[in-house]
């Protein structure tokens, strides 16, 4: 059944500029990504394509983008970590988003070593410890699947949301 409502969209030429778009309008809870060297230096990335893929056994998949400078650590170590952001810490947020603010990741807020040396936030809404399991390529992205090892969750619920290039808070219940 055709829809009646009005609308202000059109259809694009440039379906690539017309889907980002799109995309920048959903919503997801903001992720940090971390992960270690062989040496134990740590590397991170900001990311919103995170999600459940099974509970039997739980997996979970994260999209990578191959030049993101977290990649080549996560290829060589395949462990990593997500780390769901509450509102605590949008303050962090900068040393992951923003290329010139690189140096400053991991230098404020309560980081912590994890399960084989993976950093992990204390107090994030939750931390989820994974093993690569495997990769699939798609474009510019690599679709990782974790298997998941460990998770630790926070009881107050107040993630972190971003969504059309701003972040914000969950509506009240």
């Amino acid at each position: 059944m055709a829809s009646t409502a009005s609308r202000d969209t059109a259809p694009c030429d440039d379906v690539a500029a017309a889907f980002r778009v799109a995309m920048r309008s959903f919503a997801g809870i903001v992720t940090l990504i971390t992960t270690r060297t062989a040496d134990g230096e740590w590397r991170g990335m900001a990311a919103t394509a995170v999600t459940s893929v099974s509970m039997e056994p739980p997996i979970c998949l994260v999209c990578v983008n191959r030049t993101a400078s977290l990649y080549p650590t996560l290829m060589a170590t395949r462990q990593f970590c997500i780390n769901a952001m509450h509102q605590d810490h949008h303050a962090l947020m900068p040393g992951f988003t923003k290329p010139e603010h690189r140096d400053s990741r991991f230098r404020s807020g309560p980081w912590r070593q994890g399960r084989d040396g993976i950093p992990y936030l204390d107090g994030a809404q939750s931390n989820i410890f994974c093993a690569i399991d495997s990769i699939v390529s798609k474009g510019s992205h690599d679709v990782v699947f974790g298997r998941v090892r460990e998770v630790m969750t926070r009881a107050d619920g107040d993630p972190l949301l971003y969504s059309d290039g701003a972040y914000w808070r969950q509506a009240m219940r």
